[in-house]
């Protein structure tokens, strides 16, 4: 294994993201290597907010990549393949793991976890990329609704030392697989494992409800949704909310 050779380990820092890119800048860091902390105080996830987790009872890390075979047209395929590569780790813990377009992890419809990767381009294409990876595991209680962990959902307790290389193993695979070019693979997977794929939904876009199905993913990242009026509409990833029973998030 490449992923996990070379882990730097904080007991406390503001963002895994934030020191892994330092460190890579300081040219100290190879592709593969895990910047780990048992307390985040100022996560980052999708849209701006804030990823909040319990000291010492879930992951909390980021991951190097070198990505330069993707050109920037294509850098959505690495946040498919790091997506796929969690949700092999939770498949093998607890049933009914699904990935939240573009890059969360649900259990039913309660998120596990978040993804957020961050791109450095050169010239036409990636040079390196830090994907920031949070994933309740341990933790019982949560502040917000529909928050969920691996504990609730299975009643287990899991040791993060043991499962760390386990969940690392996952995302090694489903990287290779995409430096190895099967980038159809990776587009089927994500798209058949996504929440709401084949499913009605209720969605909101410029404030305005309405129901549809998941059917894809454009080589750009974006939704696309299938309308009870039979148009497929795609959107940015701030174009569309999706609406659950106890909330709107």
């Amino acid at each position: 294994m490449f992923i996990g050779k070379k882990i730097v380990y904080l007991p406390s820092c503001h963002s895994t993201n934030d020191i892994a890119a330092e460190l890579v800048r300081a040219e100290k860091l190879p592709e593969g290597s895990v910047v780990i902390t048992s307390e985040q105080t100022a996560g980052r996830g999708q849209r701006g907010s804030r990823w909040i987790t319990e000291q010492g009872a879930n992951f909390t890390f980021s991951v190097v990549f070198c990505p330069a075979f993707l050109a920037i047209d294509q850098q959505f395929l690495l946040s498919q393949a790091v997506a796929l590569g969690v949700l092999g780790f939770l498949s093998d813990k607890c049933a009914h793991a699904q990935i939240k377009w573009p890059n969360d992890l649900y259990i039913q419809d309660s998120k596990v976890g978040g993804i957020l990767i961050e791109n450095s381009i050169q010239g036409a294409r990636l040079s390196h990329a830090i994907a920031g990876i949070g994933l309740n595991i341990n933790q019982r209680q949560f502040s917000v609704p529909r928050a969920t962990s691996l504990f609730r959902e299975t009643r287990q307790f899991f040791d993060l030392k043991t499962e760390l290389p386990l969940l690392l193993q996952h995302l090694e695979q489903s990287y290779l697989q995409l430096r190895n070019g099967h980038f159809e693979v990776i587009r089927e997977r994500y798209k058949t494992r996504l929440l709401g794929f084949g499913q009605k939904r209720t969605f909101a876009a410029n404030g305005i409800l309405f129901s549809g199905t998941v059917v894809g993913i454009t080589p750009y990242g974006q939704l696309q949704v299938l309308t009870e009026e039979g148009a497929i509409r795609e959107f940015d990833i701030k174009e569309i909310e999706w609406k659950f029973t106890l909330d709107e998030s």
